[in-house]
């Protein structure tokens, strides 16, 4: 049997066990919810995404509440909701398989970046880190948005893997043909000879990221600063031309704004503004810089103020941005106790929302992600001479923690950016068992 043959079954074996684990997963949750007399395990988000993704499928107007809010939700995660139940009908268990087949095609994703930026080794590992990872496996079954925006931030990163290496040739092919070649490499550097590859392919690349950027937006509108992230990135580390990689950070902008544009224009037929991504950033702030706030989430304060009946969709936005401002500007202090609060929650082990927190299940969380830190560290290390690659994998977990100090934190918001950050686990994984004499045991071909 050879090498190619035997990483062939290796990966199907992983995929495999992923989507099993998930349907099953999907299995369990629906039973519970039913024993349980609810209709999703997690309520709240989830009703509204749904009654959304039902107005979309019925061909109603779209809006929630009364009075109506009609840029509440950006509408990415509510359209493949619609599409679940244009064809399997109005069943929440149907999108719930749905959810776990995108799972399984997450861990496929990050195999597939694992592969361009490490080796084929490292690829299998990452991959299954994250097919048994067990938040991953309740979370992935869930009707939130955070699986589908997954699958979205992990073809931003792939995109962007090409403008990061050093251009020293061309030729008439593109990069997709020398992209399936280049994966059976044992590592890919990111001064690997691209001699299969034209400038032009490099536009198009670069402009196909920012819409990919846009399309990840319009899922979860916080992501729209990896725009700028990602342009930071190629004009740092890029080794291309410095004009080359202004011109990519230029196009990302520039693709991310077309992808936005639709969603702008009809906000703007409705409200009378341009709108890219929502109007619910006011009080997601609001929510977390006021003075009763915890650090985790709590909008009992919409429906008790009632503001959205006083003022426009637009004006209660702006309304609860500038009290949240003035809240941060007048204690200081409290606010970076707040933020740290925040950092706790979504850097925290263990599911800490009311009613899933303790037990065996979180202790075994604990365990997991000591573990999974600490080969993170490792992989950290030994990605270190290469810190363009550090710095896209683990990028989007900066990112966020930084946007949840500010907002509201939850180790919800983190759990998408994990997928990424196992690609480094797996690296670290590789060198400790490297330098204890055991690396045969991290090939699958071995």
């Amino acid at each position: 049997m050879t090498t190619d043959h035997r990483n062939r079954i290796w990966f199907w074996c992983i995929l495999s066990l992923a989507l099993s684990l998930r349907i099953a997963a999907a299995v369990v949750v629906d039973r519970h919810v039913q024993a349980e007399g609810r209709r999703f395990l997690i309520e709240g988000d989830a009703n509204g995404y749904w009654e959304l993704g039902q107005k979309i499928a019925a061909g109603e107007e779209y809006f929630l509440y009364q009075p109506p809010r009609r840029v509440l939700r950006t509408p990415g995660f509510p359209l493949l909701l619609a599409t679940s139940i244009r064809i399997f009908g109005d069943s929440i268990f149907a999108a719930t398989i749905v959810m776990a087949c995108i799972g399984c095609a997450c861990c496929w994703l990050t195999w597939l970046l694992a592969r361009r930026v490490t080796d084929e080794n490292t690829a299998h590992w990452s991959m299954l880190l994250v097919a048994v990872s067990p938040l991953q496996l309740g979370s992935n079954v869930q009707i939130l948005s955070e699986t589908w925006f997954t699958f979205w931030l992990l073809l931003c990163l792939i995109t962007l893997v090409p403008l990061l290496r050093e251009r020293q040739g061309t030729s008439r092919r593109c990069h997709t043909e020398a992209m399936q070649k280049a994966p059976r490499a044992s590592a890919l550097s990111l001064t690997e000879f691209r001699e299969n590859e034209s400038p032009s392919c490099d536009w198009t690349l670069a402009l196909v990221s920012g819409l990919l950027t846009g399309l990840t937006v319009l899922i979860r509108p916080g992501w729209i600063l990896w725009c700028g992230f990602s342009s930071l990135i190629l004009l740092v580390f890029g080794q291309q031309t410095v004009i080359r990689r202004v011109r990519f950070g230029g196009l990302i902008v520039v693709g991310c704004c077309l992808a936005l544009l639709p969603w702008a224009w009809r906000n703007h037929n409705a409200t009378g503004h341009w709108i890219f991504t929502s109007l619910w950033s006011g009080p997601s702030l609001y929510d977390g810089l006021h003075p009763r706030a915890t650090g985790a989430s709590d909008m009992t304060f919409v429906d008790a103020e009632n503001v959205f009946s006083t003022m426009s969709e637009f004006d209660a936005n702006a309304h609860y941005k500038q009290r949240a401002i003035e809240f941060a500007m007048a204690n200081p202090g409290r606010a970076i106790e707040l933020a740290i609060l925040k950092a706790g929650r979504y850097l925290s082990p263990t599911l800490n929302a009311a009613g899933f927190s303790g037990g065996l299940f979180s202790l075994f969380c604990l365990v997991w992600y000591t573990v999974l830190v600490g080969l993170i560290v490792i992989g950290a290390i030994d990605l270190q001479k290469q810190p363009a690659i550090l710095l896209l994998l683990a990028g989007p977990f900066l990112q966020f923690l930084l946007v949840h100090m500010v907002f509201v934190g939850s180790i919800r918001y983190r759990l998408p950016v994990e997928f990424p950050l196992s690609i480094i686990a797996a690296k670290g994984l590789m060198a400790t068992l490297n330098r204890v004499g055991w690396a045969h045991l991290a090939r699958p071909d071995s």
